[in-house]
C-alpha cells in the first residue's frame, strides 16, 4: 500500500452499513470529473454504483445534438434494469430542460427518488426543488455519502448538511458544511468499464466512453481566488463564506499518482489537461510539480491561467516540463468592461505583457473572449479589436456568447437594468447549449457580426494586421458585413485545416470528428 492509498483509506467508513445501488447520470460529458469523484467515494465505502453517460459533446467542433425520444427511452430502460435506490444527476443550467425531462420520467415511471447536484442546484436550489426530490449545494462527496448511508439504515435523515429537501411543500434548508481541505484523502475519479453505460446516436454501449479519451482532465486544486460577476464560482465563494479556504490544493505526489493510475486505464492517453481555474499560483508547488512531472509523466499538458498570475520564470519551468498551451481569459477587450462590469481588474498593459511572455517562452496561448454582451457599447467593441491587434501572434481564440447564469451578480444587474429578460436567463434559455463556441453564422445584429468577424481575423497570422485595421474603418461593411463574414469564415477553415494536420500527427481521431461535422449542416466554423 503506497502513501497515497494510506491517506485515501481514511475517507468515509462503511463498517456495518449494508450496501444499496446508486445510479449517477452525466449529461453531455464523458469526462464529468465531479460525478467520477462521487462514484469513487461511494464505491470505496461499499456502495454499488453505476454511471450512465447520457450523450456527449464534441468541444473541438462545438456539436451537441438534442436527445431523441429513443435515447430517453434507452435511459429509462437502463435505469430500470439497474434498480437503484436513488438516482443522481449532475445538472448544469444549460441542460436544465433535459434534466427536468429525465427526472420526470424516472419519478413518474420508476418511482425512484432523484437528487440533483452540480452548478444549477447550487446557484438555484429552490428552482431545482420544483423538479428533484433532493438537491445538493456545493461539493457533494460527504453529503452524498451521508445520504447513501442514511438510506441503508432506513432512518430517512433530513438534517444532512449541503442537502435541501422538500417536505410537505416546505423546503428544508440544511446548513453548508465546512470546505473539505484534505484533498489527498479523496479517491481518484472513477474510470473503467465496470458498471458504465454510454447513450449516444440512438444506441447504448456498455463501458466507459472516457477510456477512449485522447486527454485526461485533472484537477490539482479546488476553488477560484477571483470574483468575476458572470461566473458561478463567485456564488460558490459566497456560499462557503466563513467555511474554510476557498482555494485548496492537492500534494504534487497525489496528483502524479493519479495520472499514473489513470494512464493505466486509458490506452489512448496522449495529453493531460489541468482544469484548475488558475494553475500556477504557487511557485513552490510548481517547482516540485515540474521536477516530478518530468521524471514520472513526460506527457504534453495544457492548463489555465489568469493574466495577473502570468510569470515568466514559472511559465519557462512549465514549458520545459511539457506545457504546450495556456488558456487565458481576456473576457472583454474593453478595460472599462473588465473593471466596472465584470469586476475583473486587469489593465490592457497586463494582458499585452502576458502575451509577450508566452510568446517569448514559446507557449501557444488560447484567449477566451466573451461576446454578445448587452453592457458593451460600440466603443467597447472597437477597443476590443484594438487590444487584440496588440497581442503577440500566433495565438488561438475562443469566443463565447455571454451566458446569463441564474442569480449571478451580472445577471441580476442585467435584469435590473432591463438589458435582458427572465427568458434569457440560462435554464429558461439554452444559450451555451445552442452555441457553446461562437459561430459567425449564428443570427445576430449586423454590427456585432462585423466586430466578431474582425476579432476572428486577429488570430490568423496570415492576415496582415494593417488589413484588419483598414477593414474596421469601412462603414459600409459595418452595415452590410456579409462579405467580411465570408472572408473571416474562409480564414477559419484555413486555420482549422492546419489544426487537423497537427491533430493527425498527434494521433487524434480527426476523420471521425470531421464526419460528424458534415452531418451538422447548421454549424458554421468556430473561431480559432
Amino acid at each position: 500500500m503506497n502513501e497515497t492509498t494510506k491517506n485515501n483509506a481514511g475517507f468515509g467508513d462503511a463498517a456495518g452499513v449494508p450496501s444499496i445501488k446508486i445510479c449517477l447520470i452525466s449529461l453531455y460529458s464523458s469526462s464529468c470529473i465531479g460525478l467520477r469523484y462521487l462514484a469513487s467515494t461511494l464505491k470505496r465505502n461499499g456502495f454499488d454504483v453505476s454511471m450512465v453517460f447520457f450523450k456527449d459533446k464534441d468541444i473541438a467542433l462545438d456539436l451537441m445534438a438534442r436527445p431523441t425520444l429513443k435515447e430517453y427511452d434507452l435511459l429509462l430502460e437502463t435505469v430500470a434494469k439497474l434498480q437503484p435506490a436513488i438516482v443522481g444527476i449532475g445538472v448544469r443550467s444549460s441542460f436544465l430542460t433535459i434534466a427536468k425531462e429525465i427526472t420526470s420520467r424516472i419519478r413518474r415511471t420508476l418511482g425512484k427518488p432523484v437528487i440533483w447536484g452540480s452548478t444549477h442546484p447550487t446557484v438555484a436550489p429552490e428552482d431545482s426543488l420544483e423538479f428533484a426530490d433532493i438537491v445538493c449545494l456545493g461539493e457533494g462527496e460527504h453529503a452524498l455519502l451521508d445520504l447513501a448511508q442514511s438510506l441503508c439504515r432506513g432512518d430517512a435523515r433530513r438534517d444532512i448538511e449541503n442537502l435541501w429537501y422538500k417536505d410537505d411543500g416546505r423546503i428544508v434548508r440544511n446548513a453548508i458544511r465546512p470546505l473539505y481541505d484534505e484533498l489527498d484523502k479523496l479517491p481518484f475519479p472513477d474510470y473503467g468499464d465496470e458498471q458504465k453505460h454510454f447513450i449516444q446516436n440512438d444506441e447504448i454501449v456498455a463501458g466507459d466512453p472516457g477510456r477512449k479519451a485522447f486527454n485526461l482532465d485533472v484537477m490539482t486544486s479546488r476553488g477560484c481566488p477571483y470574483h468575476c460577476t458572470y461566473c458561478s464560482n463567485s456564488m460558490f465563494r459566497e456560499l462557503y463564506r466563513g467555511k474554510g479556504c476557498a482555494v485548496r490544493r492537492r500534494s504534487v505526489r497525489n496528483v502524479l499518482d493519479e495520472i499514473k493510475a489513470q494512464s493505466e486505464k486509458l490506452p489512448g492517453l496522449r495529453r493531460i489537461d489541468f482544469i484548475d481555474e488558475v494553475f500556477s499560483w504557487d511557485k513552490t508547488w510548481v517547482e516540485e510539480f515540474v521536477e516530478g512531472y518530468k521524471r514520472d509523466v513526460r506527457l504534453p499538458f495544457h492548463c489555465m491561467q489568469h493574466p495577473n498570475a502570468v510569470n515568466r520564470e514559472v511559465l519557462k519551468m512549465l514549458r520545459d516540463a511539457g506545457l504546450e498551451r495556456v488558456e487565458m481569459g481576456i473576457q472583454s477587450g474593453s478595460e472599462r468592461m473588465r473593471t466596472a462590469v465584470f469586476l475583473r481588474a486587469v489593465p490592457d498593459e497586463k494582458l499585452i505583457a502576458a502575451s509577450q511572455v508566452m510568446h517569448d517562452v514559446k507557449i501557444t496561448p488560447f484567449y477566451d473572449i466573451i461576446v454578445d454582451n448587452p453592457f458593451e457599447t460600440s466603443e467597447d467593441k472597437k477597443n476590443g479589436l484594438d487590444l487584440l491587434l496588440k497581442m503577440k501572434r500566433p495565438f488561438y481564440m475562443h469566443m463565447f456568447s455571454l451566458t446569463h447564469f441564474p442569480n449571478t451578480a451580472l445577471t441580476k444587474r442585467a435584469l435590473e437594468e432591463k438589458l435582458i429578460t427572465e427568458d434569457q436567463v440560462e435554464g429558461r434559455a439554452t444559450a451555451s447549449f445552442d452555441q457553446f463556441y461562437v459561430s459567425l453564422s449564428h443570427p445576430r445584429p449586423a454590427e456585432d457580426r462585423f466586430w466578431l468577424s474582425l476579432y476572428s481575423l486577429t488570430s490568423k497570422s496570415f492576415v496582415p494586421k494593417a488589413l484588419i485595421r483598414g477593414l474596421s474603418k469601412l462603414d459600409a461593411l459595418k452595415k452590410h458585413p456579409g462579405l467580411l463574414v465570408a472572408f473571416a469564415d474562409a480564414c477559419n477553415y484555413l486555420k482549422l485545416g492546419g489544426i487537423a494536420i497537427k491533430w493527425m500527427s498527434e494521433g487524434k481521431p480527426v476523420l471521425r470528428s470531421l464526419g460528424e461535422r458534415r452531418k451538422s449542416s447548421k454549424q458554421g466554423s468556430r473561431i480559432v
